[in-house]
């Protein structure tokens, strides 16, 4: 079967959007559609499809701009009042010689007719729903990019506007996932968690709504096992999220900080040159960061210096390189290096300061402490090693709030160590603010919210401490064999052996399909309160060893906590 990829069909929606319209052509993005485009294409990708500008729609810049009638406008935005605002106003005073308006959802009708009203000079020459409303991070990732749905968790009564428009944005995103993917969904949702409820019974009554976009999806789905919608509550498993991740995609994710997979290495690298100031990494335009994914940070710097020897024997340079030091070195001596391969040296950069990070602020001693709190039963010990680690000089307030959170999680109930280790954060320079955290963590993700037993189901967290060789001078090489609840859910779900009492299917009126029997062979699985990337890992592991079934994780945000030294 055809592999499930969020990335693809994405893709699919932009290049026909560009190809259809002859010309020279603008751009007219809005501050979603630029990052969902940017994900999966780069700027050299759109200029072959002849797009000599690219412009935001709603920048203060945008209206006092000179007319350009020579081009065509096509307008990849977002259904939302502001764009509708802004649209209508463009109507008004059009710049551009024609307009071809590609929404990323559904329209109302009634959202089409003041806009046709404004269209005076006719420059409009089509209306199409395109539905690339997500951020496809990864082939078998995608994102909403929100953030923080904590409050939604709440009383619907106490919810604000924004909360009930973070709530329909997870609705639409979810409505256009369906489409992309080319699935109609059996729903299934956490049965402890109202919100994941509310969310299935809000998106099948939405594809109720919008039956006739699915007519062809529907006959193409006949005689397949019925694809299925997992909304999983992220208050199921509040440790993973906790966890240090020793993957490449996750380490600059989490310690130097990447949105919409660029990378501001001037925020953390003070030194950092002009060049590589702001970075791109993207799995689908560089083979190095696709390749090495989900390398463990030995694995990498291994991986990284072969990529250096490999280039070292193109210019015959002879330099020797031991250590991820003497990389970094050897690309600031050599600039035929640099300009042979800038994205070799980008790499060596990105790991050179990975390295420095991690040093720093002694994240290898936390993770074994944390591994050790998310793994084994031990409390005694476990305060002890705590109290020590928090007293080191270069364990930042932050690492030390997270370790603090993980023990709150362990021992909920041992209030007295609870409340000393508040103490040694406060000694720490902890703020208050910070270390009420804790206690709204317990509030959010405690024992009582949770419909299985984390800690002691040892299915869903297995202890093994970290394997550390010397692969590399200068690198340890670090082994988690930790696997998330999430992996374990899913698995389960990809088998046909999920209980239908923890994670029930949406039924009763405007119920899309019937309830799946059988083992899938596609599924979408849902974080509500964001997912982490060592889930991905979990779930691309799952997708090379499952027969046939394809599992793609997505969430509203990527769980991520502050970089260190922030």
């Amino acid at each position: 079967m055809a592999t499930l990829s969020i990335v693809a069909g994405v893709q699919e929606y932009i290049q026909a959007m560009v190809d259809r319209i002859s010309g020279m052509k603008v751009l007219l993005l809005d501050e979603e559609t630029i990052g969902i485009i940017s994900m999966v294409f780069s700027q050299s990708d759109i200029l072959q499809h002849e797009v000599f500008l690219v412009e935001r729609i709603d920048a203060d810049s945008f209206a006092s701009q000179d007319k350009m009638r020579h081009m065509n406008a096509v307008c990849f935005l977002r259904p939302t009042n502001k764009n509708f605002l802004k649209l209508s106003q463009e109507l008004k005073n059009p710049k551009y010689n024609e307009y071809h308006l590609f929404f990323t959802n559904v329209v109302p009708h009634m959202r089409l007719e003041p806009l046709a009203c404004c269209d005076e000079y006719e420059v409009v020459k089509q209306v199409q729903e395109f539905f690339a409303d997500v951020y496809a991070v990864n082939h078998d990732l995608f994102s909403l990019n929100l953030q923080s749905t904590v409050r939604l968790t709440e009383d619907q009564g106490r919810w604000t506007s924004y909360e009930e428009s973070i709530f329909e944005r997870i609705i639409e995103g979810l409505l256009a996932t369906c489409l992309t993917l080319r699935m109609l969904p059996a729903i299934r949702y956490t049965d402890s968690c109202d919100l994941t409820r509310q969310i299935a019974h809000r998106l099948q009554t939405r594809i109720h709504e919008e039956q006739s976009l699915f007519e062809t999806i529907v006959k193409a789905q006949k005689g397949e096992a019925t694809p299925v919608l997992l909304l999983f509550d992220r208050r199921n498993d509040p440790v993973t999220p906790l966890l240090q991740q020793w993957t490449y995609q996750a380490m600059v994710h989490e310690l130097l900080g990447m949105h919409n997979n660029i990378v501001d290495l001037k925020k953390v690298a003070k030194d950092a040159r002009p060049e590589l100031e702001r970075i791109v990494m993207s799995p689908l335009q560089d083979e190095f960061f696709l390749t090495n994914l989900y390398s463990n940070f030995g694995d990498l710097g291994q991986n990284t210096r072969n990529l250096v020897e490999k280039y070292q024997k193109e210019t015959k340079n002879t330099a020797r390189i031991e250590s991820i030091e003497e990389m970094q070195r050897f690309v600031d001596e050599y600039p035929e290096f640099r300009r042979m391969s800038g994205n070799v040296s980008k790499h060596v950069n990105v790991v050179s300061e990975l390295s420095r990070i991690i040093d720093a602020y002694g994240l290898l001693e936390a993770s074994q402490l944390e591994q050790e709190l998310a793994c084994s039963e031990n409390q005694k010990e476990h305060y002890k090693s705590l109290v020590d680690l928090l007293k080191m000089a270069k364990i930042t307030p932050m690492e030390g709030l997270r370790l603090v959170l993980l023990f709150a999680l362990r021992y909920e109930h041992e209030y007295n160590s609870i409340s000393q280790l508040k103490e040694q954060l406060r000694q720490k320079g902890v703020g208050d603010d910070q270390i009420g955290l804790v206690d709204q963590l317990l509030r959010y993700a405690g024992s009582q919210v949770r419909n299985s037993d984390l800690f002691q189901n040892k299915s869903f967290l297995q202890f093994a401490k970290n394997v550390v060789t010397s692969s590399f001078k200068g690198v340890e090489n670090v082994y988690t064999q930790h696997k998330s609840h999430l992996a374990s859910v899913v698995s389960s779900l990809a088998k046909g052996q999920l209980k239908e009492t923890s994670y029930p299917y949406m039924q009763g009126k405007g119920s899309s399909v019937a309830p799946a029997r059988e083992p899938p062979r596609r599924c979408v699985v849902f974080v509500v309160g964001g997912c982490t990337y060592e889930e991905a890992r979990d779930i691309a592991e799952l997708n090379r060893t499952l027969d046939g079934c394809r599992l793609r994780p997505s969430e509203d945000r990527m769980a991520c906590r502050a970089t260190p030294g922030d």
